[in-house]
């Protein structure tokens, strides 16, 4: 079982250089970036993983743009995989998106993960311009534009916002047959999506048992698009508090799914969730600051991240 970490959300250059330096020398396989443009300054009650729909950051989170970020730190790295958890695609227009992840992959030797999304916040579409009731269509027309981009000679698409005909382009991503696209999301649609395009189902904020649930679902449609149920792997992203590091009490994690209790809970839980057919796990913490980020993040790979390994 493969273990990724959440990049912290903060304008920190140097820090998060050493944070994602750290990562890769523990072994993590991935560090994957979130993605907001404007938060609304009056709250929203539209977030798909709190009770009450509220978000659980504050409106001034200082968000770097995802693929800012990424190139930045691309370029503070080796070895360790990078990627988006998740972009939301209809805020970017898919061909310059398309150009900037097929870069990084050459600047990185291929070492891209294109996580995407359909987005949630209503008042972000309003501020872009994007037609917030078009986000799922829009988003598996980018996907197609995308593949189409990544993989053609002389890439052709027409659909219904945009049309691709009579260019080249390239350099095309060094993975092949293109850069793994994880898609995010908990929704029956989210799995037909993934079915039809992903390499990997991202969900976040959910439990391990309704990943398993939804599994069957996932599987059936994956088979009807064509294709081999393994080789769409699982991925679950969560909060992770652990209660015995003396980082406090873990109350400001409060999306749901969130993972809090000792180190052996932590092992107790991965070893269920391999159990029930999930790949990979995300984990993003809810401390303070870069340092405690790292404390966190060198407490999993001593203890958590050897008995994710010895799974496969």
């Amino acid at each position: 079982m493969k273990v990724a970490i959440s990049i912290p959300r903060l304008p920190d250059g140097p820090g998060l250089r050493a944070f994602v330096q750290r990562a890769e020398a523990l072994g993590f396989d991935a560090v994957l970036a979130g993605d907001h443009i404007v938060l609304p300054t009056g709250g929203t009650q539209q977030y798909p993983y709190t009770s009450d729909g509220s978000f659980s950051r504050p409106a001034d989170e200082p968000f770097l743009e995802t693929m800012t970020l990424l190139g930045y730190l691309a370029a503070c790295s080796e070895t360790v995989k990078l990627g988006s958890t998740v972009i939301i695609l209809p805020y970017r227009n898919p061909v310059v998106q398309a150009k900037m992840f097929a870069s990084l992959d050459v600047l990185t030797n291929g070492r891209m993960i294109c996580g995407v999304g359909v987005g949630w916040l209503e008042k972000e579409f309003e501020i872009l311009g994007v037609p917030y009731a078009e986000r799922g269509p829009m988003t598996d027309e980018f996907l197609e534009i995308f593949i189409a981009l990544w993989t053609q000679p002389e890439p052709v698409f027409h659909g219904r916002f945009y049309h691709v005909e009579g260019i080249q382009f390239y350099p095309k991503p060094i993975q092949k047959p293109h850069i793994p696209i994880w898609v995010g999301g908990h929704t029956r649609r989210a799995l037909r999506r993934t079915a039809k395009y992903g390499d990997c189902w991202h969900t976040t904020r959910q439990t391990p048992d309704f990943v398993a649930q939804n599994l069957p679902y996932l599987h059936r449609q994956i088979e009807e698009a064509g294709r081999d149920p393994a080789s769409v792997s699982i991925s679950l992203k969560r909060s992770l508090h652990f209660t015995d590091m003396g980082l406090g009490e873990g109350s400001s994690v409060r999306s749901g799914g969130a993972i809090i209790g000792t180190t052996q809970e932590i092992i107790d839980d991965v070893h269920y969730c391999r159990e029930l057919g999930i790949d990979q796990l995300t984990y993003d913490f809810r401390v303070e600051g870069i340092d405690q980020s790292i404390l966190v993040m060198e407490h999993l790979a001593d203890r958590v991240l050897p008995v994710a390994e010895r799974l496969g």
